[in-house]
């Protein structure tokens, strides 16, 4: 992973080391950071060089920058998923063709309230995004630093929007889909995922 407030050269490191140690441990190469720190263009040689050396590709956008740091990313560095992506919520023609073409946002909605991005629980777009047909996935960004856990994400989207074992399932599919892992390891999750009557 690279920090995008680090600069462009910093990436182009992180991707050289990145592609050079590729294998079981390291299939994917991603991008974190301030937002407003440089336009994902500028990183496009560093997601070319992951790319090249057939890594997964991934990248913070639109956590802090609105909408159109979605499709940036999307455009300019083709990543497979988009860290957080909330913002995407506010341009329904993004909404539209992220769940049309099957983009993944990792969604951390814990770390977004504690980081003010949104006020509560109650106004946050995970609910709405999934409604919408995204492939969203639940993570925690930081749990020491946001004081959360997975379980305590499930809680509260539980109690705040009804989510069920239902729509936890589902959210977990998604995420072994999007996940950066051999197929192998991919069938054997989702094979774990389904009912044990089925």
């Amino acid at each position: 992973t690279c920090i995008r407030h680090f600069g462009p050269e910093q990436a182009k490191a992180a991707a050289l080391c990145a592609a050079e140690t590729q294998g079981e441990f390291i299939t994917g190469f991603g991008m974190g950071g301030d937002e407003s720190r440089g336009k994902p263009a500028d990183f496009d040689y560093a997601f070319d060089m992951a790319r090249e050396a057939e890594l997964r590709l991934t990248a913070h956008a639109g956590e802090w920058c609105g909408a159109a740091s979605v499709r940036d990313a999307l455009r300019d560095l083709r990543v497979d998923r988009i860290g957080h992506g909330v913002h995407a919520i506010n341009d329904p023609a993004l909404v539209r063709s992220l769940a049309e073409d099957g983009v993944t946002l990792e969604v951390c909605p814990g770390s977004n309230i504690a980081l003010g991005v949104y006020p509560s629980w109650q106004a946050h777009p995970i609910e709405r995004l999934r409604e919408a047909g995204v492939n969203i996935t639940l993570s925690t960004d930081d749990p020491p630093f946001f004081h959360t856990s997975l379980n305590r994400e499930y809680q509260w989207l539980a109690d705040t929007f009804g989510w069920d074992e239902e729509i936890f399932t589902e959210v977990n599919r998604n995420a072994a889909r999007a996940a950066f892992c051999d197929e192998d390891t991919r069938t054997q999750i989702l094979s774990q995922l389904e009912p044990a009557n089925a």
